[in-house]
């Protein structure tokens, strides 16, 4: 599995083991004073909460000790008992040496017994839980994901046999890429040439690219990543440190091989892939609420003056290369889709009808872009959206193209707040704003573009 995925999945372990003292302490509290099973006793709920939450501290730090959330520790239990009864004889042991010189207050023996008791047993059941889903993962059609390696002989060979063997690695090496002159090394996996590099993509559907170049050959790093950076799937640089050395933030362990960062990916972390994606669904399901009766009217408009559907759907490039239909409220006269995939809008273009000419220069026509913000297949804020031909051709002219779709696109963006809007400006000068988007990717700075796009008025002289 792709690295986000891997942080995605152990941010939502971390979050079940450590909210397992809260809820067993809960359902304590029901079974003790409200249940009926026991003789009724008056309690004051505040102490009984700081117990809690000291707790759930207590556990937190004994899970992160114990590796508790951690893939490689839970991967290779064999039952869990042990571990699990590790975990709460300790915090149990620490918590009531604490509750010990809080003499104010005497808690219920049975509250104490029966919460130490849940904890043991959630614990141990999402222990399980979890080993379950990763065995049914792997065994889904779609349980191993797809990797290339960049190198052929026998270092490169020897990385993807590391991670054929390996217990925890969800991946499998669907290809190699040659580099020029290398000796080829004998691989299960087919081997493409130096020029055949974007099949990584187009005809394997690769999701990541790991750069094998042995120790000797390091000083061709910087020659070979210039080559790779047109691709829109985060390259990885395999470093062969040996044993002990310190792994800094750009660097991480992928199951026993260090892997370089050669590029910033926001799409990685948890923040990204969780925070934005909850903001994005919020805003765009407040935007269309409001904005309902507006686009039902301009539905009517479209309807009324001219023939052809409402809406009008393109295919556009999005993250990693995935290719999405892109809504936009139908501007243009109906014409052929074969002319219009290849064709940027112009100023006073003819095909543009007169209600279509007004929404474009107050940019209403990209409301129905919040559906596909809903959908997942595009952000608020991020790089625009480019027709799919004119991806193909600028691949090849400008460097660093392909790496703006290493985030999802947006509607609005760090390029079009800054001037760079309408296919008469620089492309190259558009895509230095999206890749300083993708290097500085905020939060905050989400926020600052949508502000700044509002603020700065929605009629924009570069919109037509």
């Amino acid at each position: 599995m792709t690295r986000r995925s891997i942080n995605l999945i152990q941010f939502w372990l971390s979050i079940a083991l450590f909210s397992v003292p809260s809820v067993a302490f809960a359902v304590s509290g029901y079974i003790r004073f409200m249940s009926g099973y026991f003789r009724p006793a008056e309690a004051d709920v505040y102490p009984y909460f700081v117990f809690t939450v000291l707790v759930t501290l207590l556990w937190a730090f004994i899970v992160e000790h114990l590796g508790l959330n951690k893939f490689t520790t839970l991967l290779t239990l064999q039952t869990g008992i042990r571990t699990a009864i590790l975990a709460t004889s300790s915090c149990a042991v620490l918590a009531l040496s604490l509750a010990f010189f809080y003499r104010t207050m005497n808690f219920a023996r049975v509250f104490v017994i029966i919460g130490c008791s849940l904890i043991f047993v959630l614990s141990l059941g999402i222990i399980h839980l979890f080993r379950w889903f990763m065995h049914a993962l792997e065994q889904s059609t779609n349980g191993r994901f797809p990797i290339a390696i960049l190198g052929a002989d026998e270092f490169a060979e020897g990385i993807a046999r590391h991670l054929s063997d390996s217990r925890f690695a969800r991946c499998k090496v669907a290809c190699f890429v040659a580099l020029p002159n290398q000796v080829l090394a004998s691989l299960s996996s087919p081997v493409l040439k130096w020029d055949q590099l974007d099949e990584v993509v187009d005809v394997f559907h690769c999701k990541e690219l790991l750069v094998a170049l042995p120790p000797e050959h390091l000083g061709e790093a910087k020659k070979v990543l210039q080559v790779v950076q047109h691709l829109c799937i985060p390259v990885r640089l395999v470093l062969d440190l040996g044993e002990g050395v310190f792994l800094p933030e750009k660097i991480f362990d992928f199951y026993g091989i260090p892997l370089l960062d050669v590029r910033p990916y926001p799409i990685d972390t948890v923040g990204y892939a969780l925070g934005k994606r909850a903001f994005d669904v919020a805003f765009s399901l407040v935007v269309l609420l409001c904005a309902a009766p507006l686009m039902f009217l301009i539905a009517l408009l479209i309807k009324l003056t001219s023939r052809g559907p409402i809406l009008f759907a393109q295919e556009r490039v999005s993250l990693n290369g995935r290719r999405f239909e892109m809504l936009k409220f139908r501007t243009m006269l109906l014409q052929d889709s074969s002319v219009s995939n290849c064709l940027h809008t112009e100023r006073d273009d003819r095909r543009i009808s007169p209600i279509g000419r007004v929404l474009r220069r107050v940019s209403f026509d990209e409301f129905p872009q919040f559906i596909n913000v809903l959908k997942g297949d595009m952000s608020v804020v991020g790089p625009r959206p480019e027709l799919t031909f004119f991806v193909q051709k600028f691949r090849h002219e400008i460097p660093s193209y392909m790496s703006r779709h290493n985030v999802k696109c947006g509607i609005t963006g760090w390029a079009q707040i800054n001037g760079l809007r309408g296919s008469d400006t620089s492309i190259s000068n558009r895509i230095q704003y999206d890749l300083y988007y993708l290097r500085n990717w905020s939060m905050t700075l989400d926020v600052k573009i949508i502000f700044l796009t509002v603020f700065n008025g929605i009629v924009s002289p570069q919109a037509y």
